[in-house]
């Protein structure tokens, strides 16, 4: 296979997820010759068992979701003139490394309701093990270059949201049990279980950061924390941003019922919500919008995350590390500075620059950071 087929198959199977997410299937734009671009995208949709991508010639029609996944395929196709192979430095390794280490897809684990949890594992088996807790809603992919960065010292597992996501040979997203903040949590401790791990770091980013901090306030199996940009509700204790403040209503009206969802759902097929979402990871981003369903779900896990509480998980007593930074207009960075200030054995840094994604994007200066913490805690002086 040509690097630009590799590219491009990489990418493929990197918005999976998002390819298999809607039933009436997809529409992409060319970004090259609409003919050869077709053959390709059949030569390889055909072989990975997707479904069929139709090519058109013209963006214009296309709706939300279409518009991201063509941007980024686009990415990948280097028969576009001038189109970059994937997106930010360390984007396209990340894309590798999950189509390499995971060539048959995700493992599947049972929580501790029955709910099928897609969850994978990456670096030594005989390591300090990583959980990480990332994002609601979000596909495994947006954590990728995390799990590659750290994989060469430690045992990186991570899961994918409960009741979002399809499990092999199934159609459609699996069931949705329970979906508060303590069966969200109780996930984390399933995947353990399930991968055979006895204790582990939880590494919690967005929301997930909240995921980690409830886990660990009730299962000493957590043996330390590093809560990346949570987005934490604190009462009256810390500020929100504006985007807290808009998106939490509208997760409430959502969860009421898909219904609901389908109303919001017409909203985010315009193509001016890409507008608001970086072009490398929009495919990502778009994920729990793309059909009123997923949207329904995404209300109910999302939403109990940012509603709940987090002031009575704030006793517990595992070594944290808490960063967030000064550019984050999506988390309040008042909400890690308030959780680092009562936890009793957390250390907060505040960045002076990067905002709220940047935190998935695993750039250096952040690995660093995270790199020397976990071998602060594991005791791996290596």
């Amino acid at each position: 296979m040509t690097d630009s087929l590799s590219r491009l198959a990489e990418a493929l199977k990197d918005a999976e997820s998002l390819i298999r997410a809607v039933p009436e299937g997809l529409r992409v734009a060319s970004p090259g010759p609409a003919p050869q671009f077709q053959h390709r995208l059949d030569l390889l949709t055909g072989e990975l068992g997707l479904p069929r991508l139709e090519v058109t010639p013209d963006p214009a029609p296309l709706w939300s979701v279409e518009l991201a996944l063509s941007r980024y395929l686009a990415r990948a196709d280097t028969c576009a003139e001038g189109s970059a192979v994937t997106g930010p430095d360390g984007a396209g390794a990340a894309v590798r490394f999950l189509a390499d280490t995971f060539p048959n897809g995700p493992a599947v684990v049972a929580a501790r309701d029955g709910s099928p949890l897609r969850c994978w594992a990456a670096g030594p088996v005989d390591a300090p093990a990583v959980a990480l807790v990332t994002a609601c809603g979000m596909p495994a992919g947006l954590a990728a270059g995390w799990m590659r960065a750290l994989s060469g010292r430690f045992r990186v597992v991570t899961w994918e949201s409960r009741g979002l996501f399809p499990v092999p040979g199934g159609q459609g997203p699996a069931a949705l049990g329970g979906h508060d903040l303590t069966a969200q949590a109780d996930d984390l401790l399933a995947v353990l279980d399930g991968l055979g791990i006895r204790q582990a770091h939880a590494m919690g980013l967005c929301g997930g950061a909240v995921v980690a901090l409830a886990a660990a306030a009730d299962d000493d199996r957590v043996t330390s924390l590093s809560l990346w940009h949570g987005d934490y509700e604190l009462g009256d204790a810390a500020p929100k941003t504006q985007h807290q403040r808009d998106v939490q209503p509208m997760l409430a009206m959502v969860a009421r019922s898909e219904g609901k969802a389908a109303g919001l759902h017409a909203l985010m097929r315009r193509p001016v919500v890409l507008d608001a979402m970086r072009a490398d990871i929009a495919h990502h981003l778009i994920y729990p919008y793309a059909t009123p369903l997923l949207l329904h779900r995404y209300g109910l896990l999302n939403g109990a995350i940012m509603s709940t509480d987090s002031r009575p998980y704030l006793s517990a007593p595992q070594p944290a590390l808490v960063v967030t930074s000064r550019d984050d207009t999506t988390a309040h960075p008042a909400g890690s500075v308030y959780v680092a200030g009562q936890l009793p054995a957390a250390t907060l840094v505040t960045r002076p620059t990067g905002d709220h994604l940047s935190a998935f994007d695993a750039g250096p200066e952040v690995v660093a950071l995270a790199e020397k913490f976990l071998c602060e805690v594991t005791g791996d002086r290596t």
